[in-house]
């Protein structure tokens, strides 16, 4: 089996010491442990746990690429993590940094180039539910519909849900994936029919 099949194979069987597997293999996960995360949005704790929990929280027969993306999402937050004076923790550019980081993970690791894309995007993109702040359908821009639309949106949307369910004591996630599930739905079906 190759590299990528066997990692992939650790991510989906989950067994005694597959984290540790993972972190020999990839180093760059090593320092997710320790990496504070803000409290009201990460109540599980440092990013190691909270990625512990996205890889945990995805379906035993998920899309391969959707467990690459629950490992890699959050790797740019220990270089971009900063606590200021009043123990505000934020991690700015993380998802940029760590879709640059994942790239050189994955190609370093072999994982067929054909796949890197689509994972990369999403990790890219896993939080444009906070810029985008939509309240209602109507407030979608026609640049946000187009994105929406894109073949790789479904993944993005998939990621959002387990990203979510990997954020405890969050409720807003799980509010933000609803509403944007449903909004997805309706757009395929305008353009379905």
């Amino acid at each position: 089996m190759t590299l990528p099949g066997c990692l992939e194979n650790e991510l989906r069987t989950r067994k005694t010491g597959w984290w540790d597997r993972l972190s020999e293999a990839i180093p760059e996960l090593v320092p997710l442990a320790g990496t504070p995360q803000p409290q009201e949005y990460h109540a599980e704790g440092d990013v190691a746990i909270h990625t512990r929990l996205a890889i945990e929280s995805c379906p035993s027969e998920c899309d391969p690429d959707l467990l690459w993306v629950a490992l890699l999402h959050d790797i740019g937050k220990p270089a971009t993590t900063v606590q200021n004076e009043n123990g505000r923790i934020t991690a700015y550019g993380h998802a940029k940094l760590g879709a640059e980081m994942a790239s050189d993970i994955l190609v370093r690791i072999e994982l067929p180039v054909d796949r890197l894309e689509s994972i990369l995007w999403v990790i890219r993109h896993h939080i444009f539910h906070h810029s985008w702040q939509l309240k209602k359908p109507s407030d979608l821009s026609k640049t946000q519909r187009k994105y929406m639309t894109d073949p790789r949106f479904p993944l993005l949307l998939e990621f959002l849900r387990i990203d979510s369910l990997a954020s405890q004591g969050n409720p807003l996630g799980m509010e933000a994936y609803t509403f944007y599930k449903s909004l997805f739905e309706s757009i395929h079906q305008e353009i379905t029919h």
